[in-house]
């Protein structure tokens, strides 16, 4: 089912391959990755091979001139994102009894929104009432240009 659902048009990563691969030679591989799951779900570590990626550094502005200018993605390999995938997929299932009711974004069925309108009415509450609120707010703003550019820069030239 995931393999189906699953973009074949995505960029490779080391391994080579993408999901339109994997797609047209399911009957041929499907034997092979079952063996995959099964040896990573028995000693619960994958092989070193599957843990590689690319990293690519996207320009984050017309005309980059500083390394600060690009963003850096990782590259996957096929075989470590289908078994990403399968996780996530679980964790779904769960997901709504392990998180807080209170986490409104990035989880299923739960909108960013609702933490605005659940603010929202504890400031009409507050005022209505005639007591003090406060109120804070925390904002992980550009977090991609918070990255430590010379250990990622130090950690580039290691490749």
């Amino acid at each position: 089912m995931i393999v189906k659902e699953s973009d074949g048009n995505k960029s490779p990563g080391p391994d080579g391959f993408n999901f339109a691969f994997i797609k047209n030679c399911w009957d041929i591989l499907k034997g092979e990755i079952r063996i995959m799951f099964d040896q990573f779900h028995g000693i619960g570590k994958l092989p070193k091979s599957l843990l590689s990626y690319f990293v690519a550094l996207i320009p984050k502005v017309s005309s980059p001139f500083g390394l600060g200018d690009y963003r850096p993605i990782s590259l996957l390999g096929c075989l470590y994102k289908l078994i990403a995938k399968v996780l996530a997929a679980r964790l779904a299932k769960v997901m709504h009894s392990l998180i807080s009711s209170n986490q409104s974004a990035f989880i299923k069925g739960r909108n960013l929104i609702d933490g605005v309108l659940i603010v929202n009415e504890v400031v009409n509450l507050a005022k209505r009432s005639d007591k003090e609120c406060l109120i804070l707010k925390v904002d992980f703003e550009k977090a991609y240009d918070s990255v430590d550019w010379g250990f990622l820069e130090y950690m580039l030239t290691r490749f």
